[in-house]
């Protein structure tokens, strides 16, 4: 990322990392040069790419890091649906379709929770 806009925008997103509590880390980003950053929940974050990095040890089994992407990736869609029916749930009147959109959003937390605890 070279030139202004784009310079300043990842400045920003460093000092916003910085101010929520991240560390940042002495290792860089393998395909933008970005400081990495750790957040407080344990997870590693470049902010030149706005992305979750992940650390494979030398030998490590790559079918594991195909599973921590997948679940990465499900988190980042459970939560994003979690919005959207959110959003949706604001703006409805109707009281089955209300119904309806609550049970929707529990069975995303309860997949939002499982996934949780297999992070951990």
């Amino acid at each position: 990322m070279s030139g202004g806009e784009g310079d300043s925008t990842k400045m920003k997103r460093m000092v916003d990392l910085l101010r929520s509590g991240a560390a940042m880390l002495a290792d860089v980003c393998p395909l933008c040069s970005s400081p990495l950053f750790r957040l407080r929940s344990g997870d590693v974050y470049c902010p030149g790419c706005s992305k979750r990095v992940i650390f494979v040890k030398e030998g490590e089994d790559a079918s594991k890091l195909s599973q921590l992407q997948a679940i990465s990736e499900l988190s980042s869609t459970v939560s994003q649906k979690i919005m959207e029916l959110t959003t949706m749930a604001k703006h409805e009147s109707d009281s089955e379709r209300l119904y309806e959109l609550g049970r929707c959003i529990l069975t995303w937390l309860e997949v939002f929770e499982r996934v949780k605890r297999f992070r951990e």
